[in-house]
């Protein structure tokens, strides 16, 4: 593994750990800390599956549960109906028997259903009855409860068409103590078949005009919907809201007749400066379209036009340029320690620079001292400090990390555009963790505009439904280049050593080992000197550019084995260098590795590798030719052009985009 990407494994465990007890203990109270300290160190053991102890719905569900018991707060139940007293009755008895009845007070809204339907409700015990004398829509009967509920007390918009499951309230409430500026809160929703119908809000990507659920129609144990953290909006039919939220935004707004006054209201939220987020733990049934078809009305046309009049420019319009029309794009790291993807980040930020834009670094780790970087650096103590920084700026905002992409996100809701720079489908890093794997997928939200690296990249993005801009990496030909003044040995290997799994370093040792004596010397270079253990090995330890290029010009053989690799800059580096390349398809490197014409492609088999090595030391014709097409090859990646293609795709987001115009039916989820 990266030692980037242990980093980030282990950042959510340890990182600004003081600060995390204390916001657990002032926003869930002291039994929320004993039992997290309790159960803490076994998450590192085999009980940690056998208990459900790390994170995941079920496990937050017992810790809530725990919690509620303690430190559970009054709250008031809205459910807003019409001509549904049978479906109320039916939710009324289950918030009972589900929620501490002494801590929760229920109220029905009545949107003017008529005097039979009003009778029913009256005979439902332990409720507050709120009659409207007219039909006034969703938003407006909505208001009627919320009126009435009892101040400052938190309140539940509850659609009568629900059905809650144990601790769905604990979870609710338990959700609003992750941060002082959580607000609202959604649960996951469910089909009464148990396929998911809601886990978050998002725009429609096909249909702009309107939004939709994420991960709609997913089994209900998806993986990526049992990720908690922040969403555009809470469905109404499910929403949990702070009172001082209540206090600060206010009530719904009455004119959206059928239709879009959730997103408004949690959009409004976000601009005071709260935040909405989703909590899977928290899980109700939800028969949608019991009370409301698919069939668009005149109320939901209105209430369309109503939206995008409003939020149309907040969407659209984002205003990321300087006054002299250059650009303002800020990239976000989790660190900023020697590595291949740090270095394209650093050559973007650089480019960008020196072509007059204002291009910055903000990032967890310190200025690094490996790179020339010619742009600001600002450094972060934790992610909350940084979104607290960044969210107010209007800049493009990048992810260069799924770690990185909640915090740019959540900066990007209100200010800025959301980019991610995949330079790998990070899941290769976590194989033998799922949970971490449900994390980065739950990472590549469908709001990022995405650039990618390598077009096996962006062919694993599309299966996810994510359309990338391919800019691929480019090459310092200045500081990797053949060298006049350097002999090329007939007999060294020379290889990346490094320990992580996917560089498959074993593989390169077994070819070697295989060779015929006397074998070629093999040199490594990185930062894991202790990979040199057998005799006739020899390490470099964190060599310079010029050290790594005068390495590479010295090299008979430069062997790449890797199972996986997201582009593999350290190949083409090799190309330009001249050196003679042997190689695995390692997916990434497809497109500028070419077998038998700029390098040898053998099976990813010791055999094999080594016969591809041996062929190479007998043949120096051959080894000249392959080196004199790398150089060719890597010429076509010099940065300029990379730069160029990176400015247009950035000028290009940053133009206002035009809204669809509206359509006379909501997308039916059965057809889709």
């Amino acid at each position: 593994m990266p030692r980037s990407v242990a980093n980030a494994k282990h950042h959510g465990r340890f990182a600004n750990l003081p600060r995390r007890v204390y916001l657990t203990y002032k926003y869930r109270g002291i039994s929320s800390v004993l039992y997290r300290t309790f159960v803490f160190p076994l998450r590192f053991t085999p009980l940690d599956r056998i208990l459900n102890l790390g994170p995941g719905p079920g496990r937050d569900a017992i810790a809530a549960r725990w919690w509620y018991r303690r430190h559970g707060r009054p709250v008031t139940v809205v459910i807003p109906s019409y001509r549904d007293a049978k479906l109320v009755a039916q939710l009324v008895a289950k918030i009972r028997e589900t929620t501490t009845r002494s801590l929760v007070s229920i109220i029905v809204a009545d949107d003017a259903s008529g005097l039979e339907h009003i009778a029913a409700l009256r005979d439902i015990e332990g409720i507050e009855l709120v009659e409207g004398e007219h039909n006034a829509g969703f938003a407006a009967n909505v208001n009627r409860g919320l009126r009435a509920a009892h101040p400052r007390t938190d309140v539940v918009l509850l659609n009568s068409d629900v059905i809650p499951l144990r601790d769905w309230l604990a979870c609710l409430q338990y959700a609003t103590g992750g941060g002082p500026d959580i607000g609202i809160v959604g649960a996951k929703l469910l089909y009464p078949d148990n396929r998911i119908q809601y886990s978050g809000t998002i725009r429609n990507p096909d249909a702009p005009e309107w939004f939709d659920h994420r991960y709609r129609f997913k089994p209900s144990d998806f993986g990526p919907a049992n990720v908690s953290g922040p969403t555009l909006a809470a469905t109404g039919a499910c929403m949990y809201i702070r009172g001082e939220v209540l206090d600060r935004v206010g009530l719904f707004d009455e004119e959206y007749g059928m239709g879009y006054e959730d997103v408004d209201y949690c959009l409004r939220a976000w601009e005071t400066g709260y935040s909405v987020v989703y909590s899977p733990s928290a899980q109700l049934h939800h028969h949608e379209s019991i009370t409301r078809g698919i069939t668009v009305g005149e109320r939901e046309r209105k209430s369309q036009r109503v939206f995008w009049r409003r939020w149309g420019t907040f969407f659209d319009e984002r205003q990321v340029l300087n006054g002299d029309g250059s650009l303002r794009v800020v990239y976000v790291t989790h660190d900023t320690v020697v590595g291949g993807g740090h270095r394209v980040v650093f050559e973007h930020l650089n480019g960008l620079t020196e072509r007059g834009h204002d291009a910055q670094l903000w990032t967890l780790g310190t200025e690094p001292d490996w790179f020339d970087l010619r742009c600001p650096v600002r450094s972060f103590a934790d992610y909350d400090a940084l979104v607290a920084a960044l969210a107010p700026l209007r800049a493009i905002k990048v992810a260069t990390w799924w770690a990185t992409a909640t915090p740019v996100w959540r900066a990007s809701v209100v200010s800025g555009l959301p980019v991610y720079l995949v330079q790998d489908i990070e899941t290769s890093y976590y194989r033998e963790y799922p949970e971490v794997q449900d994390r980065v997928l739950n990472a590549y939200r469908p709001e990022f505009r995405y650039l990618t690296t390598s077009s096996w990249n962006q062919q694993q993005l599309r299966a996810l439904g994510l359309n990338a801009e391919l800019i691929s990496p480019g090459i310092d030909l200045g500081r990797f280049r053949p060298l006049s003044d350097s002999s090329r040995s007939d007999s060294m290997l020379l290889a990346v050593g490094r320990s992580n799994p996917l560089k498959n370093l074993s593989l390169t040792l077994d070819a070697w080992m295989r060779l015929p004596h006397p074998r070629p010397e093999l040199c490594l270079f990185g930062i894991e000197p202790k990979l040199a253990r057998k005799p006739g090995i020899h390490y470099t330890t964190a060599p310079t550019d010029q050290e790594v290029n005068k390495l590479l010009n010295q090299a008979t053989v430069f062997v790449q084995t890797s199972a996986h690799e997201g582009f593999c800059l350290t190949a083409l580096e090799a190309m330009a260098a001249g050196a003679a390349l042997v190689c695995t398809d390692a997916h990434g490197n497809r497109d500028f590795c070419a077998s038998g014409k700029n390098c040898l492609m053998p099976e990813a088999k010791p055999s094999a590798v080594a016969a591809a090595i041996g062929r190479l030391l007998d043949d120096p014709a051959l080894r000249s030719r392959l080196g004199q097409a790398g150089i060719a090859t890597a010429s076509t990646y010099a940065w300029g052009p990379r730069i160029d293609a990176l400015e247009h795709f950035m000028f290009e987001i940053a133009r206002p985009r035009k809204i669809a115009p509206t359509s006379d039916a909501v997308p039916d989820p059965r057809r889709r």
